[in-house]
């Protein structure tokens, strides 16, 4: 079954390319009703005919046709196609301007009735043969027709026998007829299938639609209560700002009074005492400097209230010119 799908899918595939690539030996399979000749539209119907099976570019007679008195015919997998009588197909070869390349069959519809003596409602036609010329900006392709007066009786007939042919043959070309002479048992299931594909289509959007129903509903309540969310967001910067300004004072005050330190060093150092860095973190107090003196500044600092365990950081120096001691020394201001 698997394989019979694929063969009728890739026929299905080939029908589709334009006449003109496909070669003449590699036409697609199909089912052929083989026309002898044409009756008159007013005579009581067309003469017999043959059904042919092509497979594989070879065609095979597999039954009779006599459209007088029509039989069912078994179903195929396989479209069909009619081929009528030589010279009951019209041919005329159209030039158009190369803008119309993009839509040709359109184009010739519309201008029907200057191509031909009938209007495109009057007739089964199709294309083939598609030419283009750039070099003159134009394009050329053959214009296939036959009168929809000369095939009534035989569609009719056919119909009748089971048979729908879904295009004409033209050697070159085809003239699509599966839009025309569809079965109503057809139409009714693409029908079925087109509705199917929609309600497909709502359950598929349904959720979200239901979604988008819940983001609206949620954007429109966040919207309702945006000017108090927007004082509270303000309220609560400034809570911010305050809260970093005591929390900075706090910090600083552990840290300790830079003035106050100064002060203390102020009095605490003798004359000809000179500092060159002073550095107060958390309580530690860290400073450099020149003394005439360095050994007296332990003793100094550490009878000062305020400052404990005065310490030097590295040992004492000379200066080069030997006038004073150089010196780091480190102690703890007291809370």
């Amino acid at each position: 079954m698997f394989a019979e799908f694929t063969e009728w899918w890739l026929n299905q595939m080939r029908g589709l390319l334009p006449a003109g690539l496909v070669p003449a030996g590699a036409l697609p399979d199909a089912r052929i009703i083989a026309i002898k000749e044409l009756a008159s539209p007013a005579a009581s119907g067309p003469a017999a005919g043959t059904i042919l099976l092509r497979r594989g570019g070879q065609e095979s007679v597999i039954a009779a046709l006599d459209l007088d008195h029509p039989r069912q015919v078994a179903p195929i997998r396989l479209a069909t196609g009619l081929r009528l009588p030589a010279g009951q197909i019209m041919c005329r070869e159209v030039t158009l301007p190369l803008a119309a390349a993009r839509n040709v069959e359109a184009v010739i519809g519309f201008e029907m009735d200057r191509l031909t003596p009938f209007t495109a409602d009057e007739l089964f036609w199709g294309i083939g043969g598609l030419r283009q010329d750039r070099a003159h900006g134009r394009i050329s392709v053959n214009l296939f027709f036959v009168l929809r007066a000369q095939l009534e009786t035989l569609l009719l007939s056919l119909r009748r026998a089971g048979l729908h042919p879904a295009f004409i043959e033209t050697g070159t070309s085809r003239i699509d007829l599966a839009s025309e002479h569809r079965p109503a048992g057809q139409l009714r299931q693409r029908s079925l299938a087109a509705l199917c594909g929609v309600l497909a289509l709502a359950c598929l959007a349904t959720p979200f639609l239901r979604q988008q129903l819940a983001l609206d509903s949620a954007a429109n309540a966040i919207a309702a209560v945006s000017p108090a969310a927007a004082v509270a967001e303000r309220l609560r910067r400034q809570l911010d700002i305050a809260s970093s300004g005591q929390a900075a004072i706090a910090e600083a005050q552990r840290q300790g009074d830079a003035l106050q330190v100064l002060s203390l060093l102020t009095d605490a150092l003798p004359d000809g005492t000179w500092l060159d860095d002073l550095t107060l973190n958390s309580g530690d107090l860290t400073f450099d400097g020149r003394s005439s003196n360095a050994a007296a500044l332990i003793g100094r600092l550490s009878a000062m209230p305020g400052l404990k365990d005065p310490s030097f950081t590295a040992p004492v120096t000379r200066t080069a010119d030997g006038s004073a001691d150089q010196f780091s020394l480190h102690a703890t201001v007291q809370e």
